[in-house]
């Protein structure tokens, strides 16, 4: 097969036709994007160039620049070009440049396929990108996953995309061909390209001593050795399916939106391999993994934590809570009536009313509590319970913790810290939905009420 064929038929297998529709082309003046961007116009495919500069290497930047317009303008190809200060965005947010160049271009192409109406970006991934790849992966140690490498479809990983954004697709029509594949078709039109002096990748090191040593020394060993390890990256790529299958399967009825349940895991074929899949997708390392499975005997109240989430061994389940989910309640002034609505989405009703008290009712659901009005301080606050926490529960002697209250009513970690409490003055006259305090309560001599309700 040629390369035009390899690209053809890697865009067939995902319903990608020239008449599918515009595709952009990232475009850094590389032999690799070179070849992609003139491959898919040769083909037919309507293609527009995104080019990035990110002013990271003085007049090399620039010349890079000048060369993709160059290009651009004698194959009557459009092309968009956006300048980054990279540095100083690295800064600001405090990340590395590799990072910071990632989060821009990928921030930027996103922008380009929407207002370009484009089907999907192509980049120039090729198949020693992917050896590189799966050798790295299995250096560091890996899953089944790392083993297959990139795929010729994904999704754009654009960062701080929204649940509601509609995932973009990222193409690699070039997975199936070689560099040295790359660099003899465009010799064979004599087209030039430029050789960047750096490389934007955070691996750049490790992949350079793959690309460098290792790779040529298991040609050594064996001179067949690139085309045998793209053969295995194809049979486990069919194996992935098969026990991507198998995971989906006996994972139904482990997980749920709050969480795991222990002893249906344990039920599982290969339950920690279950766990590793269920945790990876939440961010949570092997060895994280790892370690919980080997406390899942463990007390309640064990953590660990992702970038994006928390996890917590909560009795015979496995909790987790997206850090974005914490609870930033502050304490706030209750209205004397009506209904009063929190930014958490806390809601509740405040009612005052007079009574007489033989014939009075007084609501026994924990999610009301009823107050003798005289006998209340104002203003009333609703805050966070905090660890210190005192009250005297209605109908017992003596305080308690409201921390102990808590684990009594078997609140995991996460409900507890979510826990508010009401409070007139210094006292806490209600644990909110769980219950009132002593001493506030309604008796024979109540001649007005005020109750609250959580909604």
């Amino acid at each position: 097969m040629t390369l035009l064929d390899h690209v053809n038929q890697a865009l067939a297998a995902v319903g990608i036709q020239p008449e599918s529709g515009l595709l952009a082309v990232a475009l850094s003046g590389g032999a690799d994007s070179v070849c992609l961007l003139l491959a898919l116009k040769e083909l037919g495919f309507r293609v527009h160039a995104l080019h990035c500069n990110f002013e990271l290497r003085a007049t090399e930047s620039d010349a890079d620049e000048a060369f993709c317009r160059r290009l651009c303008r004698q194959h009557e190809i459009p092309v968009s070009v956006r300048h980054f200060r990279t540095r100083s965005y690295a800064q600001r947010h405090g990340i590395s440049i590799e990072m910071a160049a990632r989060d821009l271009r990928y921030g930027w192409f996103a922008e380009q396929l929407r207002s370009l109406d484009a089907v999907a970006l192509c980049v120039a991934h090729h198949r020693d990108d992917n050896l590189e790849t799966m050798l790295l992966n299995l250096i560091r140690g890996t899953g089944i996953h790392g083993l297959t490498g990139m795929s010729v479809s994904a999704s754009l990983p654009v960062p701080n995309r929204s649940e509601q954004d509609e995932p973009l697709q990222l193409l690699r029509p070039l997975l199936a061909v070689s560099r040295a594949d790359i660099e003899a078709w465009l010799a064979e039109r004599e087209q030039t390209f430029v050789i960047d002096s750096t490389n934007l990748d955070a691996d750049a090191a490790q992949r350079n001593a793959v690309r460098l040593r290792l790779l040529p020394l298991m040609e050594e060993l064996n001179p067949r050795v690139r085309t045998n390890l793209a053969a295995t990256i194809d049979r486990l790529a069919d194996a992935e399916a098969l026990y991507d299958d198998a995971v989906a399967r006996q994972r139904a009825d482990i997980e749920s939106d709050e969480g795991i349940d222990i002893e249906a895991l344990r039920r599982a074929i290969s339950p920690q391999t279950i766990l590793f899949e269920i945790l990876r997708e939440r961010g949570f390392s092997a060895e994280q993994a790892a370690d919980v499975y080997h406390h899942l005997d463990g007390e309640s109240g064990h953590e660990w934590k992702s970038e994006h989430w928390r996890l917590l061994r909560d009795r015979g389940r496995l909790l987790w809570q997206a850090v974005s989910d914490v609870s930033t309640f502050r304490e706030t002034t209750l209205p004397l009536s009506g209904l009063f609505e929190a930014p958490d989405g806390t809601r509740l009703l405040i009612r005052r009313q007079a009574i007489d008290p033989a014939t009075f009712a007084i609501p026994r659901d924990a999610r009301t509590a009823c107050f003798d009005l005289e006998k209340l301080t104002f203003p009333l606050t609703i805050r966070m319970a905090r660890s210190a926490d005192r009250f005297q529960p209605f109908g017992m002697e003596g305080t308690r913790l409201v921390s102990d209250l808590l684990t009594d009513h078997k609140l995991s970690l996460f409900e507890k810290e979510r826990q508010l409490v009401v409070c007139a003055s210094d006292a806490i006259v209600w644990v909110v939905g769980i219950r009132v305090a002593a001493g506030f309560e309604v008796d024979s001599s109540t001649r007005h009420v005020m109750t609250i309700t959580l909604l």
